[in-house]
């Protein structure tokens, strides 16, 4: 079936509550499937709708694949495709479906505090032939395979997909590579177009907060292709772009920390100086600030915008050992 008939057939309505828009170009599908490796790869789909990358990530043969949705009609509709062989998953691929909140799910804890924070799960075991459902009372032999499944994420690493509402774009991202302690190899990402710009801050946009926090955390970020709102249904109000986040192997969680302290409350209030922001939000006394920007030839009028990542790091450095 194609998307319409899919929409159609099984009476698919996109949620404004939930910002659902459902991709429907085929070719930027495949781009987006094409745009990391996927084959014999533990990868993990947030928000996956009725499957339409799914099938795309599935033909690649991933070693799993696993899909957080949090719309539980989604999952009915996703269970149904695949009891239907319109979904058809690979023998070789360990397939598990998660209904819940991206946002507290931890890929790599074990069962039992993954069932606290997911309402159900479900695994397709193609060595028993049969699909297992599990709630948070449900315990039974078969809750082995299901761990089985968790378990590729502590023990290797994972890359994610995905094509998620707008308005969870930012936390989503600070979630999986800033605040998970096993963070993706790699992350592909479909997302407003504006906020794919300020995040490569292409012309027309400074440095911010959001830039500078995935510059640190990432090893490089580029940008796969634009997608118009045409190829949507709904189409939304505006356009949007397909990033790529490769994770920074040297990423350090104490300096990290540190980093996102600081230049949050450099870009507390972004038309005022850094210097009054840093002094105000972080009770830092001025003679020191001052001492600090003139030893960094930094002018006592910059503001959070005007400092590049380096200068940044260097003012850190800086006001921790003075």
């Amino acid at each position: 079936m194609n998307h319409l008939e899919i929409l159609r057939h099984y009476g698919i309505r996109a949620q404004k509550s939930l910002g659902q828009n459902f991709l429907v170009n085929d070719e930027i599908l495949e781009t987006i499937a094409n745009s990391i490796e996927i084959t014999g790869r533990n990868i993990l789909e947030i928000g996956p709708g009725y499957g339409a990358l799914t099938e795309k990530i599935l033909k690649k043969k991933p070693k799993s694949l696993t899909l957080v949705e949090l719309d539980k009609n989604m999952v009915r509709i996703l269970r149904a495709r695949i009891e239907e062989w319109d979904i058809i998953i690979p023998k070789e691929t360990v397939f598990t479906i998660v209904e819940g909140d991206v946002l507290k799910y931890t890929p790599w804890k074990n069962l039992s505090q993954n069932l606290e924070d997911s309402k159900k799960w479900w695994n397709l075991s193609w060595k028993s032939s049969i699909w297992a459902s599990r709630t948070e009372d449900s315990t039974t032999s078969e809750e082995t395979e299901i761990w089985t499944q968790s378990s590729h994420f502590r023990e290797s690493s994972y890359s994610v997909i995905a094509n998620i509402p707008y308005y969870i774009t930012s936390p989503i991202l600070f979630r999986f590579l800033h605040e998970l302690e096993n963070k993706p190899e790699e992350m592909v990402i479909l997302m407003q177009k504006e906020v794919g710009d300020k995040i490569l801050r292409k012309k027309g946009y400074n440095n911010s907060y959001l830039s500078l926090a995935l510059e640190f955390s990432c090893g490089s970020i580029e940008e796969i292709c634009l997608v118009e709102k045409g190829n949507f249904i709904p189409a939304p109000k505006i356009d949007s772009s397909v990033l790529y986040f490769q994770k920074n192997p040297e990423y350090d969680t104490r300096k990290a920390k540190l980093f996102l302290s600081v230049t949050s409350a450099g870009f507390i209030a972004p038309r005022k100086k850094l210097l009054s922001n840093l002094a105000n939000t972080l009770h830092i006394p001025k003679e020191r600030l001052h001492m600090s920007f003139e030893q960094l030839w930094l002018l006592e009028t910059a503001r959070a915008e005007e400092l590049w990542i380096e200068k940044w790091k260097e003012l850190i450095e800086n006001l921790e050992n003075t």
